[in-house]
């Protein structure tokens, strides 16, 4: 009796305190449903949605991270205002690589003189020269529409230049108009081991 009496309690108790095993079907509603299927097709939009979102989000931060202008082709971008910041997107582009957008902050005159074949070749003969790790500018000279600029510019193997850069203002911007490369005068007698 005393056995009966306590397997009685457990299944009340079991049935009482237990809840439903789950399931995705609601109760009473058959796996074929109109109900289930709209469920189906709501899951199965919901994971293309998450896809999407997915690579679209990957794509994005991509873009964001390879490119230091991404707008720049669509004319939204963020453009070098002064004659620094010019100075340091051209030095900055040759330090990528990116030898059309460096020849494209000279201005016309300067473009006109200098072909881009003839640049890319000095570049390309010179590539360790601008490969670098520090630019500073020292000294800026700016009155109405010119500038000078003089930088020092050190390289990833260690080797210190100075470049001074004219820059015009036209068209409403600044533009390099002629550049001029050198070892730093304090460094040129000094030996170093």
């Amino acid at each position: 009796m005393e056995e009966s009496l306590s397997r009685k309690f457990l299944e009340k108790w079991a049935d009482e305190t237990m809840p439903d095993p789950l399931t995705i079907y609601p109760a009473g509603e058959p796996p074929g449903s109109p109900t289930v299927r709209d469920r189906r097709s709501l899951l199965r939009r919901l994971l293309a949605l998450l896809t999407a979102s997915g690579v679209a989000f990957a794509l994005t931060t991509w873009t964001l991270v390879r490119y230091d202008d991404p707008f720049g082709p669509l004319g939204w971008g963020a453009r070098p205002t002064g004659p620094a910041d010019v100075v340091k997107a051209h030095l900055e582009a040759l330090n990528r690589g990116e030898l059309r957008a460096a020849y494209a902050l000279f201005s016309r005159p300067y473009r006109a003189q200098f072909s881009f074949e003839d640049y890319r070749r000095l570049l390309l003969s010179h590539r360790q020269m601008f490969r670098t790790r520090e630019i500073r500018v020292s000294r800026q000279q700016e009155s109405g529409e010119r500038a000078l600029l003089e930088t020092q510019i050190l390289t990833e193997g260690g080797e210190h230049y100075q470049a001074r850069f004219t820059l015009v203002r036209a068209e409403g911007r600044w533009w390099i108009d002629d550049v001029r490369w050198g070892a730093e005068p304090a460094l040129k007698g000094r030996v170093t081991v």
